[in-house]
């Protein structure tokens, strides 16, 4: 027992928020908002048992907040609560939550699902990491549920589902298929186990008393959580900070960056949130976060100086705070479904807009970033998206209520799994045509796990709650899927190739270098013309590769065609530069890929599959492929 019941209670320092060891003393700081007496629980760690309840006085706080410091012999042995107006709540700033070791424990039923708040050392050997701090340009970024992703992999041992070791094992999966830029579901401690009260407060004149349920799981973790404590049970139950720091190191060494995800409630305060971001930047060397919920000091955090070089995703920045964004500390990036749309809508004949789709694919700016993807947690998987047109969310205990019900999805034939090979060769078209949109888009192409290998969560768009197959990350052992994410890890190479696939500054499309090529052009039926107009589904983009590596006019030149059309189209190819020709590297159509390219027998003209895209290079010809073309 830590005091053996005596202690010596002095003033804090209000140096920090939360509990801080300094030497045998812990500082403990909260908000209080109260000029009423508020209490520290003191807990035994090994049995759980209350050693003190300690009253604060009002002399020991400033404003909203209080500090007080106690002696102790072994700080790391005790576990605490504070008490205002009766109520026992952790510390919103306690850097560890003991309670939640095992992931969905319903034993915990026995003492109402309590947590404690812990006292964590900091001392971890970094061994020397430091961010990779990967170019805006060259980032490829790949979103994950640590649970999800690694539950359903059947190749894992059972110790390694659903936590950090197994996802250790896939990471080198992960580098070889082309990604640089890790982005995580919430990995901060959070209440996995969704509650409801039942029964009556009176009745009758008499109390009853009420009974808190489980009735399902949290999957995804957006809830309020503890903002500083990484999941124990993500992280081996017992020294989570250490093990959340060892797969960050390993992540960097594999010349990767981490993003995490942190859900705030409208009522969470902006300093919490601000001190979390520093705190996992600082202490757990994060790169970056995506930042969801409503009202969060998005200017204060993209002002503030320690996070100028942390990349902060967000779906929509204010236009005040994005213009005042500067190339030198470019750190905001805007991450929403305004790409997804276009793109489905065109593919699945739903009124889509071609003008809309070419803007999705060149949009960039110089002072800020897009992130562009077909699909994500929230909707349906990428191959459900061509195999279902409803969604099918029962199971979700919400009668099929909740969930977009803007999917802009086609089952082309068939509600559902299919054993039609024409049926599963049209989806497989559709969903190579998507993921080669969205690789070969400016701005970071964002892969949501498990879509390079058919993941399915049949026809459910919102599987927050299905801690099962239907939500776990299911990797087909069919060839044609191991065959589809090799083709994807082809693209990237492809892209990482081709810088002026992936430029910071947005394309001018105008020859400002006098190269004969502007940097991107259009073309249709007929070279350089074409008509862009809500009743036309195809494109060309020709892309000037001397654009994205200057003083190289020797480049490749990049043209891409899109057919979205049902029946194929004929595109009239404008002429190759000087002393170059037009090579087929691949179509997504049949999925091959040349990788020297093979150079076309009719320079004029290329035919293009419906819904298909078509990758031709513009390469310099052979010697002697250029004397017989001059003569």
């Amino acid at each position: 027992m830590c005091f053996d019941m005596t202690y010596k209670v002095t003033p804090g320092s209000f140096d920090s928020m939360g509990a801080l060891v300094k030497g045998k003393k812990i500082c403990f700081t909260y908000e209080c908002n109260t000029r009423e007496s508020t209490y520290l629980h003191l807990y035994d760690i090994h049995t759980k048992k209350r050693i003190e309840r300690i009253e604060i006085p009002q002399s020991y706080c400033k404003g909203r907040l209080c500090s007080v410091s106690l002696e102790c012999d072994q700080p790391y042995d005790i576990l605490y609560h504070y008490e205002i107006h009766g109520k026992k709540f952790t510390d919103p700033y306690a850097t560890g939550i003991v309670g939640r070791e095992k992931w969905n424990d319903t034993s915990r039923a026995h003492h109402s699902y309590k947590v404690y708040s812990s006292i964590t050392k900091k001392n971890f050997n970094w061994r020397g990491d430091r961010s990779p701090r990967i170019q805006d340009q060259d980032l490829v970024m790949y979103r994950l549920n640590l649970r999800g992703f690694t539950m359903g992999d059947k190749a894992l041992p059972e110790e390694k589902k659903g936590n950090y070791r197994g996802f250790m094992q896939r990471l080198e999966r992960l580098r070889g298929l082309g990604v640089n830029l890790l982005e995580f579901q919430p990995l901060y401690e959070f209440e996995e186990i969704l509650h409801k009260i039942v029964g009556q407060t009176i009745a009758n004149g008499l109390r009853r008393e009420n009974k808190d349920l489980p009735y399902g799981v949290n999957l995804w973790g957006y809830s309020k959580g503890s903002y500083f404590a990484p999941k124990a049970s993500y992280f081996g139950g017992t020294d989570p900070q250490v093990h959340m720091k060892e797969m960050i190191r390993a992540i960097h060494s594999k010349g990767m960056e981490m993003i995490m995800e942190l859900w705030f409630s409208p009522d969470t305060s902006h300093n919490l949130i601000l001190d979390s971001l520093k705190f996992w930047h600082e202490e757990y060397h994060v790169d970056g976060f995506r930042l969801i919920g409503q009202d969060l000091p998005l200017k204060r955090i993209a002002e503030e100086a320690v996070l100028a070089d942390v990349r902060i995703f967000c779906d929509y920045f204010p236009e005040d705070i994005l213009s005042r964004e500067n190339k030198t500390f470019r750190h905001l990036y805007l991450q929403n479904d305004a790409f997804l749309y276009p793109l489905r809508k065109l593919q699945n004949h739903k009124d889509g807009s071609i003008i809309e789709f070419a803007n999705m694919m060149k949009r960039q700016n110089s002072s800020y970033g897009f992130v562009n993807f077909a699909a994500s947690s929230d909707g349906f998987t990428l191959a459900d998206v061509y195999s279902y047109s409803e969604k099918h969310n029962y199971e979700n205990g919400e009668e099929n209520r909740d969930g977009q019900n803007y999917n802009f999805s086609h089952n082309y034939g068939v509600e559902g799994e299919t054993n039609s090979r024409n049926v599963m060769n049209e989806r497989l078209l559709h969903i190579r045509s998507a993921l080669a949109a969205v690789v070969l888009s400016q701005g970071i192409p964002m892969i949501q796990a498990g879509d390079t290998f058919g993941n399915t969560q049949f026809g459910n768009n919102n599987s927050y709650c299905q801690d099962n197959e239907t939500g776990w990350v299911l990797l087909s052992r069919k060839r044609v899927y191991r065959d589809l994410n090799r083709y994807v890890a082809k693209l990237l190479a492809f892209r990482k190739e081709h810088p002026i696939l992936r430029l910071q500054d947005p394309m001018q499309m105008a020859d400002y270098r006098h190269i004969s090529y502007p940097d991107l052009s259009y073309h249709g039926r007929e070279p350089w013309t074409v008509w862009l107009s809500d009743d036309r589904k195809s494109i060309g983009m020709l892309y000037c590769g001397a654009y994205g590596e200057p003083g190289r006019k020797d480049a490749d030149d990049v043209m891409v065609l899109y057919n979205f059309y049902f029946e194929d189209e004929t595109f009239q190819l404008p002429k190759a530069r000087k002393g170059r020709g037009w090579y087929y590297i691949t179509s997504t159509q049949n999925a091959d890929w040349n990788d020297e390219g093979e150079l076309l027998s009719d320079q004029s003209s290329m035919n293009v599959h419906g819904g298909a895209v078509t990758i031709l290079l513009g390469k310099k010809l052979p010697e002697e492929v250029r004397k017989v073309k001059d003569e």
